[in-house]
């Protein structure tokens, strides 16, 4: 998994720092998600706390309307009460909050009041066109008793008589309740009732902030309400908090996606481009005998120098090379470009390079035509080739009897990190091999107590068993030379030997060791 990540992140740092579009793609990367973050919060906010306002007008409404039941209730009481009983209907009157009070009017005259007891004004100053229905209510801007301060006033008119009631409602305390001052922040800034052309407050004073309208379902009344700005932006704050993260990371993986997509695939086209240009050389990696410690061959290791990226390691680029099937041709340079090497150099007939093929090279028609080029070619300069299959390709019937018939033309096959994949002792019986290459990660248990350190030993003996030439690779201690030579590993391959090099350090190294 490390090494995973580290190859993600150099590939990333790679694509970033080749392509000029991708400081766009930052761009786009860091403040795309900042607007979505801006504009959905704005859009979520302003539903949810226009959804809130709709629901505190539809809660007041229904007080408004109780408030309106118990008026009917009120006034149909102090319809019961005769001319001397004014103070009774104070006493009545006294604890019940929202109500200014009771005034009871018989021939178009007010005669009692529930707070100045027994009065005498004409009913027009209040209401100058009374209603002729049993019941009724309006919005009035002021009353006698309060001048200019509004009211609700509740008519009730005696349907055996001349006389009524009115029970008078507090406007303004009852706009201020409406706005639930207790609620911090408010969702509601302002109230106003509607109800038949007149509002209460008289005059709205609205601002800049969002105005929801709610009716009531059995009346003419309607609520306007304005939202609060600090409610509204007390929750935006709160979701763009939430969404900014979420955005930023879902941004941020859909944009190194897409430009590791498309980087790939020009990147494909670059490694075409370094075909051609030959961009690619090989360094090499001596294999020594664990008789002698000289070396008996190397493994040739293909590097990219790319003109504006700089060297770029195979781990990035072979990758590509496959998915883009550009691996063929790949190897293909590789093999001229060991030729084009090696017949500058004076070498033994029984020297041998080592070349890592690809299962895409097994399903090419021309296969062996191919490789009987590379023996005879290799063979007039005194090499001998040699294929390395990584245990992690998955080999096909068809691959294996492509690989049998390269071994009857003299190509030597060798299974490279065995041990980490999925080649069987079925399989290892019925195809031959030449050698097995113990990958690295068991040549580090040596010297340790770890779990798989017997594993290797099973592996070496599993070599000596079916006449295979063993190869240890990743050999970096004399511990762990010591201990692979006393189990008569045949050839070692290591930084303790010699790390890859290209040619005119290899003939150097050659010339020193041989």
């Amino acid at each position: 998994m490390p090494n995973r990540i580290n190859s993600l992140s150099s590939l990333l740092r790679l694509l970033i720092s080749r392509y000029d579009l991708s400081r766009k793609h930052l761009f786009i990367m860091l403040f795309l998600p900042i607007i979505l973050a801006i504009a959905s919060s704005y859009l979520i906010t302003g539903y949810l706390v226009g959804k809130k306002a709709r629901e505190v007008g539809e809660f007041n409404l229904e007080r408004l309307e109780s408030l309106l039941s118990q008026s009917k209730d009120i006034g149909q009481y102090a319809l019961t009460l005769n001319e001397g009983d004014c103070g009774h209907l104070n006493e009545y009157m006294r604890f019940k909050p929202y109500y200014r009070g009771v005034l009871l009017f018989n021939d178009k005259r007010f005669y009692c009041s529930s707070t100045n007891g027994v009065i005498d004004f004409p009913l027009n100053s209040l209401l100058p066109e009374p209603s002729l229905k049993t019941f009724a209510y309006h919005i009035v801007p002021e009353t006698p008793a309060r001048l200019g301060v509004p009211a609700i006033i509740v008519i009730f008119n005696n349907s055996l008589g001349a006389g009524g009631a009115i029970v008078v409602i507090e406007g303004q305390y009852l706009i201020d309740s409406f706005i639930q001052p207790e609620v911090f922040p408010r969702p509601v800034r302002h109230v106003v009732l509607g109800l038949g052309g007149a509002t209460l407050p008289t005059v709205p004073h609205f601002s800049d902030g969002k105005v929801v309208a709610v009716h009531a379902d059995n009346s003419e009344l309607v609520m306007l309400l304005e939202i609060s700005q600090a409610f509204f932006w007390h929750f935006f704050w709160i979701y763009f908090g939430l969404l900014l993260p979420v955005l930023l990371i879902f941004a941020w993986l859909l944009g190194l996606h897409i430009l590791r997509k498309n980087s790939r695939s020009s990147l494909a086209d670059d490694i075409k481009s370094g075909i051609e240009n030959q961009e690619f050389f090989l360094v090499y990696q001596p294999v020594v005998s664990s008789e002698d410690g000289k070396a008996k061959g190397v493994e040739a290791l293909v590097r990219w120098q790319h003109p504006q990226m700089g060297l770029v390691r195979p781990d990035l680029f072979i990758p590509i090379a496959e998915e883009s099937q550009l691996i063929v041709p790949l190897t293909n340079y590789i093999f001229e470009r060991a030729l084009a090497d090696f017949s500058q150099l004076q070498l033994t007939s029984d020297f041998r390079i080592g070349f890592n093929v690809a299962p895409e090279h097994f399903i090419q028609s021309d296969i062996e035509a191919k490789f009987r080029y590379l023996r005879d070619a290799f063979a007039e300069i005194g090499v001998q080739p040699l294929i390395e299959i990584t245990e992690r390709q998955l080999l096909t019937a068809d691959m294996c009897e492509r690989i049998t018939a390269l071994r009857e033309l003299g190509i030597l096959v060798a299974i490279d990190d065995f041990g980490t994949g999925q080649t069987t002792l079925s399989l290892l019986q019925t195809f031959t091999l030449d050698y097995l290459k113990i990958d690295k990660c068991f040549i580090d248990t040596i010297g340790r107590d770890a779990v798989t350190s017997h594993v290797l030993d099973t592996i070496i003996e599993l070599c000596h068993k079916m006449n295979y030439v063993a190869v240890a690779e990743g050999v970096e201690t004399q511990e762990q030379a010591d201990y692979l030579i006393s189990r008569d590993v045949h050839f070692l391959q290591g930084y303790l030997y010699a790390k890859p090099m290209k040619l005119n350090e290899l003939e150097l190294w050659l010339k020193e060791h041989n």
